[in-house]
């Protein structure tokens, strides 16, 4: 297990920003640089145009020895986290709470949670708490210090 205190809090809320955002994210354990890309949810990732750009990322991280690597949220973690806030931060009584409960049982799920939340007086609360929650699980994946085994661009399946 690593020592958190060797990652400044500054480069924490960075890789989260970059997760949130859709990316992939790699970390220089040894230097703390990062080397980020698109992710799959992102049109470009399947672009020849920026095959490129990934290249030398991928080039630049092959490079390090120790690597870890930081994926965007998948659709379960989200979820669970909308979950939390509405449970956590909207007051049972407040008529929003249901609201959300609502949205997040109907199609489209995050679409909705996000047009009712940005429109409340709860937006700002929701960026903070999906921030936190986001350096909360960059920091989990950096005290586990879990490195990228294969060298992140030699695989076959890099540029789909």
């Amino acid at each position: 297990m690593a020592d958190l205190s060797k990652y400044p809090k500054e480069l924490i809320k960075r890789i989260a920003e970059e997760i949130d955002a859709g990316m992939i994210c790699f970390l220089n354990a040894d230097t703390l640089e990062i080397g980020s890309v698109f992710g799959e949810g992102y049109d470009a990732f399947y672009d020849d145009d920026y095959k490129e750009f990934y290249q030398e990322v991928y080039d630049k991280v092959d490079s390090w020895e120790n690597v870890i690597r930081f994926e965007p949220l998948l659709s379960w973690q989200s979820f669970k986290i909308m979950e939390d806030f509405i449970e956590n931060c909207i007051p049972t009584r407040d008529a929003l709470k249901s609201r959300l409960w609502n949205a997040l049982s109907r199609k489209k799920p995050f679409q909705n949670f996000k047009i009712i939340v940005e429109n409340s007086r709860y937006r700002q609360c929701w960026f903070d708490f999906k921030k936190s929650r986001l350096e909360q699980y960059v920091s989990e994946q950096l005290v586990s210090e879990q490195y990228v085994s294969e060298q992140p661009g030699n695989s076959e399946d890099t540029f789909m």
